[in-house]
């Protein structure tokens, strides 16, 4: 994996993202930096932020202000010859988005399509592939997770870890440069969760950028080269992974970690 550094390109920044629903402020000035093949896990209570923010980087929900770097092109607004700034054209957003791929908490899995089917759909309907084409990038993809035998299967009669395999090898397929894992595991029942990490795991390895909101912390301190810890809609404390989760500075970081571990002191 990677480490960030000056000479590592940047694969996506944001700066001073503000996003707020109606009076309740989500992001209050959130600055994040991932460096291409880095694996970055976003940790913080409930209500803290974190999905926001994931949804904030992709576009799914635009900030309020700031502004998002997919590589060197900024993410649903164009800067103008004049120096102004003015919205992209949808078809421009869709095109950046493709480029950053999401796994959700929910499988999302198109019940009435089989497996294959619904790794093909990004590729015949974003990407407008053949089908010969897409069949093959959907067969590798469920190859990377272990899934080569489920082609025909329909979501109703996998496992959840399957069916969020099945979600991750959608978003493989697409060959995004970034992905966005929005607690992954938490919609699994324990004995489930591991071959979900597993495929991330892996995927770490291969040098995969991947921003993961989890509360997965062995998962953060083995596998993440970075770990940001979110609360009340801000950033309290990053760093290296194994400094921020085995030394955390922070007051609230500490409590928050106690919680999950207390028989650490």
């Amino acid at each position: 994996m990677n480490p960030s550094g000056n000479t590592t390109p940047i694969a996506l920044k944001a700066s001073a993202i503000i996003k707020s629903f109606g009076q309740n402020r989500i992001l209050d000035g959130v600055d994040l930096s991932v460096a291409r093949g880095e694996t970055v896990c976003v940790l913080g209570p409930s209500g803290s932020g974190k999905s926001t923010l994931l949804r904030c980087l992709n576009w799914l929900s635009p900030p309020d202000d700031g502004a998002i770097w997919i590589g060197d092109e900024r993410i649903g607004m164009r800067e103008n010859a004049n120096g102004s700034i003015s919205p992209r054209p949808d078809r421009e957003i869709r095109t950046q988005r493709s480029r950053i791929g999401m796994v959700f908490q929910s499988f999302n899995l198109w019940p009435h399509m089989t497996v294959l089917e619904n790794v093909m759909e990004g590729l015949l309907s974003v990407k407008r592939m053949s089908r010969l084409a897409a069949s093959d990038l959907a067969v590798e993809a469920l190859r990377q997770v272990g899934l080569s035998g489920k082609h025909t299967a329909m979501p109703a009669n996998l496992s959840g870890g399957q069916q969020q395999r099945v979600g991750i090898a959608r978003t493989l397929a697409m060959t995004p440069e970034v992905i966005l894992f929005d607690e992954p595991t938490s919609a699994l029942d324990p004995e489930l969760v591991g071959e979900v990490l597993g495929v991330m795991r892996g995927l770490a390895a291969k040098d995969t950028t991947m921003i993961v909101v989890t509360h997965e912390i062995g998962f953060a301190r083995d596998v993440a080269d970075h770990v940001i810890f979110m609360d009340g809609g801000r950033i309290v404390e990053q760093g290296p992974s194994k400094t921020v989760l085995d030394t955390p500075s922070s007051p609230r970081l500490q409590q928050f970690l106690y919680r999950f571990n207390p028989e650490t002191k």
